[in-house]
């Protein structure tokens, strides 16, 4: 899937506070400012803004089939990423912002899945606040379900992603976005389903 025609995205609040607690995998990063750095140091970083974090629309959703079956005896396996969230670390002497990107969402295991664990593609893109994309990574989700469970919760966290700083722009002049990567027909059929 290309990253062109980036408009319709779907924003997703990055309310840091009190929803951060809810992703055991990313960690707080005020611990790493302490250090040596002076007070007034501490107080112009913690203002500085992270970047937004939003899921590009259409690609919230993967459904995986086997072979060339559309049927709903077919399914491997289909997911949803429901929230995304930023942490950021401005290293002012290096120009650069470490982000700290988690997702959560759920899964389902279908009917044609041969295993309990089953990997789906996942991007996180960074772009500028325009949508001109400037970097794109493409990695892979583990899903794992325990015992007889056939519906798992995942959560996904992508650490310390770098991101240029050069002053009078900041975070908030960049966007993170994260969704499946998925292929042209998955994709058509989402925006088909409206997803």
């Amino acid at each position: 899937m290309g990253m062109s025609g980036l408009a319709p995205i779907r924003k997703r609040e990055n309310t840091l506070k009190g929803r951060l607690a809810a992703f055991a995998a990313m960690g707080a990063l005020a611990a790493a400012l302490a250090g040596c750095a002076s007070e007034a140091e501490r107080e112009k970083l913690a203002s500085l803004p992270c970047p937004s974090v939003g899921i590009l629309a259409n690609t919230e959703t993967l459904t995986v089939y086997e072979g060339n079956g559309r049927d709903i005896t077919d399914v491997v396996v289909s997911a949803e990423i429901e929230e995304a969230v930023t942490a950021c670390e401005y290293d002012l002497d290096d120009g650069i912002i470490y982000v700290d990107i988690a997702f959560r969402g759920t899964a389902d295991l279908g009917p044609a899945a041969t295993s309990r664990q089953v990997k789906v593609p996942v991007f996180i893109a960074l772009t500028e606040t325009s949508s001109r994309v400037l970097r794109k990574e493409v990695r892979e989700l583990t899903l794992s379900f325990g015992g007889a469970s056939r519906k798992v919760g995942f959560v996904h966290s992508i650490e310390e992603t770098k991101v240029p700083y050069v002053p009078p722009f900041d975070g908030s002049a960049y966007e993170m976005l994260v969704g499946f990567q998925l292929t042209k027909d998955q994709l058509e059929a989402n925006r088909a389903e409206g997803r």
